[in-house]
């Protein structure tokens, strides 16, 4: 057997040090797993297993969660901790390859992986059973295989992403769109790979309820952002308003308020901007000490500073450019809809990927060799 060359090594030990980080967090950590939003998502996968469907999130993760409670339904939460472990460790993979691919310089791979392996979100968001993982690998995953020309596995993950957590759907879209403006190409195999899975849960959720959807709470997602400002978030709007009873009606609601409160719409939208990327990270409630936001706000510093530097650097270079196209479409949609500091987990490893091509790459004056 040929021996590990150095830098496989090295990759070896930050992938082996990630995820005995992510075990740690998941198993001796003493940190809860269940969410509030858990507890839907089981209920969700209950449905499925009976034969039945609920519209409300998005039922990507549910039918994980139920396949995992139909194989060992008294293993449940292990089995999904573990499969976090496993996705969350083969992003750091997938960060590894898509850097070394766009530079063709593998010590700015081996960074990469290095700081997705440590980053202090990327290893507490494991031990929660929520969407922050899946929607990561996927979405991660999408480009990993896009970079490989692996078109159709690419849309399948985009895919999967959207039907795990819908508002990464605009990133697909964008791409495409961009494509199509800046390469003049359109990719037939992408496109067919992400209808999979949107169109068997849509079709699926068709048969169960007579409605073709991948999401039944986008009503409630734009009567909450009415009153979201940052941390702030009003969960009993609908019941204080039951004759908001549609998304259209919703949508109005919103548009309202911004017409006739135009200054406070702008201050919750700045809110909400610092909820999902401030410097000092929120309190979360009281749930989350002064070291941990000063650690988190430090984080976003880093990939809002040198990820938003590597992509205006680096902007002409397609392949590189592609890689701000999560960061636009979470900031946008969760500035104008409502933030929580989770909604940028699938982003951080874009940013990261950016930031360290920025840092590596400052003082060369040549461009970047591509070998996509």
């Amino acid at each position: 057997m040929e021996k590990m060359k150095p830098r496989q090594k090295i990759f070896f030990a930050i992938l082996t040090a990630g995820i005995l980080l992510r075990i740690y967090i998941c198993f001796f950590s003493g940190l809860p797993n269940m969410h509030k939003d858990s507890f839907e998502y089981y209920h969700q996968a209950d449905a499925l297993i009976n034969g039945g469907y609920i519209n409300y999130f998005p039922n990507g993760y549910p039918f994980l969660i139920a396949l995992v409670r139909f194989v060992a339904i008294e293993h449940t939460n292990p089995i999904l901790l573990w499969l976090n472990i496993m996705m969350s460790g083969l992003t750091i993979w997938f960060t590894y390859d898509i850097a070394c691919r766009l530079t063709a310089q593998v010590g700015i791979g081996l960074v990469a992986a290095a700081i997705i392996s440590v980053f202090p979100s990327q290893i507490n968001y494991v031990r929660w059973l929520t969407t922050e993982v899946p929607t990561h690998f996927f979405l991660l995953g999408a480009f990993f295989f896009y970079y490989r020309k692996h078109l159709l596995w690419s849309g399948v993950f985009f895919g999967m992403a959207v039907v795990i957590r819908t508002n990464v759907a605009p990133v697909f879209f964008l791409l495409v769109a961009v494509e199509l403006i800046f390469q003049k190409r359109f990719r037939l195999f992408l496109v067919a790979g992400t209808l999979i899975p949107v169109l068997l849960t849509g079709f699926y959720c068709w048969a169960k309820t007579g409605r073709f959807s991948i999401s039944g709470n986008n009503q409630d997602n734009i009567l909450y952002s009415v009153t979201a400002s940052g941390s702030y978030i009003d969960y009993h709007l609908g019941e204080k308003h039951p004759e908001i009873n549609t998304p259209g009606k919703a949508l109005h609601m919103y548009v309202d308020h911004l017409q006739h409160q135009p200054i406070q719409y702008i201050k919750q939208r700045l809110a909400n901007l610092w909820e999902l990327w401030g410097f000092y990270a929120s309190s979360a409630n009281g749930g989350r000490g002064t070291g941990s936001r000063i650690v988190l706000g430090a984080g976003n510093f880093f990939m809002i500073f040198f990820g938003l530097a590597g992509w205006w650097k680096y902007r002409k270079f397609f392949d590189i450019s592609i890689l701000i196209l999560p960061f636009i479409v979470v900031t946008l949609l969760h500035t104008f809809l409502f933030a929580m500091p989770r909604y940028t987990y699938p982003v951080e490893s874009f940013m990261i990927i950016l930031a360290c091509i920025f840092i590596s790459q400052y003082d060369h004056k040549s461009p970047i060799v591509l070998s996509t």
